[in-house]
């Protein structure tokens, strides 16, 4: 079970990004009134300083949307990106992309004049009197206000998205100190993270033979009553076999929390990887921009869910995924379960390389550094 376990829980981070719709907001100063008018035609100025350029395929299209927040003090409130909201004196409304954030607030209004409506026009951004208007990346938000940091990793549940800042803390202070590129600074984070969960690893490992000597003892048994017996006495014996053990009929869900330990773990990992502007225009090996897909060549047609572009990181990710089944082994299982346990990996092998082909590469390299890693600690820590 705990082969399956891990890649399932990774599918659960990766479904469980944040989707928000492709729309943004456009505005325009008039008769003295403050209201904001929100629209779905994009202006090219927020197509070119907030939305992503770059067309992401797949789970990873999630990137190429924008959302929409109203900033007042401590509070934040998601927004439509449709119809009309107030914006209020000292409130700020932000328009989140990937990794910019556009701004704007009104500031020193009189008392009497509540409201003001803005437009951007495709021809620039008119600056109406006494409104703040500008764009910056994710890191810098506190720097302008302290209320506008709570924007970052806002679609996550408050805990992850703590979590997710200690990650990309973490990643600036490993980069920094030790003046390395930002690939070692992410290959140097998945070891120590992976010595972190080792305790974690080894009670998940401790676990999983428990429950393969179990299902050994008792796999005979389950044979005999499945055969034999049937509705009602068929459910009693398997009870008394279980109850003979010692154990309880769920005894092969202990494995699964190890797991739902990492699973806050990974989602903030990932959504830092994959919003950190840190790493744009970052190489390394043969990686052009860490922040996109290592694109080594281009298809004729876009295929769904890969798009046009040819990238090699996914298949080494594969490659190593496949590599770590072929030498499993589960000295507990028979032949048959080990059989069913490596099926199951190879399936899982497939799945991610179509979940994480069209994903920044800096993210893929994280996963294939991480499952070189675990494939280590497997033949360390054998079941």
């Amino acid at each position: 079970m705990l082969t399956i376990i891990r890649p399932l829980c990774v599918a659960l981070v990766l479904l469980f990004s944040h989707l928000v719709s492709a729309e943004v907001i456009s505005t325009n100063d008039r008769d003295g009134y403050k209201r904001v008018k929100t629209v779905r035609d994009s202006p090219s100025m927020l197509k070119e300083q907030v939305e992503e350029n770059y067309t992401f395929y797949g789970l990873a299209s999630y990137y190429n949307n924008s959302s929409y927040y109203i900033v007042s003090g401590d509070e934040l409130h998601k927004i439509s990106a449709s119809g009309e909201i107030e914006l209020k004196k000292g409130q700020w409304l932000a328009v989140v992309g990937r990794l910019d954030v556009l701004l704007i607030q009104g500031i020193g209004l009189p008392e009497n004049l509540d409201q003001f409506e803005l437009y951007f026009t495709d021809g620039g951004i008119p600056r109406p009197l006494n409104t703040n208007i500008q764009i910056t990346s994710k890191p810098g938000l506190s720097s302008i206000a302290s209320e506008l940091d709570q924007i970052r990793y806002a679609h996550l549940w408050a805990p992850i998205s703590w979590l997710a800042k200690v990650v990309e803390l973490s990643l600036v202070a490993i980069q920094g100190s030790l003046t390395v590129s930002w690939g070692a600074a992410v290959a140097l984070f998945s070891v120590l993270l992976k010595l972190v969960l080792l305790p974690v690893g080894v009670m998940t490992v401790h676990f999983q033979r428990r429950v393969s000597q179990i299902q050994a003892q008792l796999a005979p048994k389950l044979a005999e009553i499945k055969v034999n017996y049937d509705g009602e006495e068929a459910h009693n014996r398997l009870m008394a076999a279980h109850k003979e053990l010692g154990v309880s009929p769920f005894y092969a869900l202990k494995p699964m929390w190890g797991s739902f330990i990492q699973i806050p773990i990974l989602i903030a990992v990932f959504n830092a990887l994959g919003e950190m502007p840190q790493f744009v225009g970052q190489s390394f090996l043969w990686i052009g921009d860490l922040a996109y897909p290592d694109v080594i060549g281009y298809l004729p047609l876009p295929i769904p869910m890969f798009g046009n572009t040819i990238s090699l990181l996914p298949f080494i990710m594969t490659a190593v995924t496949l590599y770590s089944t072929v030498i499993f082994r589960n000295r507990y299982a028979s032949k048959d379960e080990l059989r069913r346990q490596k099926r199951n990996l190879y399936f899982m092998a497939a799945v991610f390389f179509i979940l994480f082909y069209p994903f920044p590469a800096v993210m893929v390299l994280y996963w294939t550094l991480s499952n070189a890693l675990h494939t280590i600690q497997q033949q360390i820590i054998k079941i």
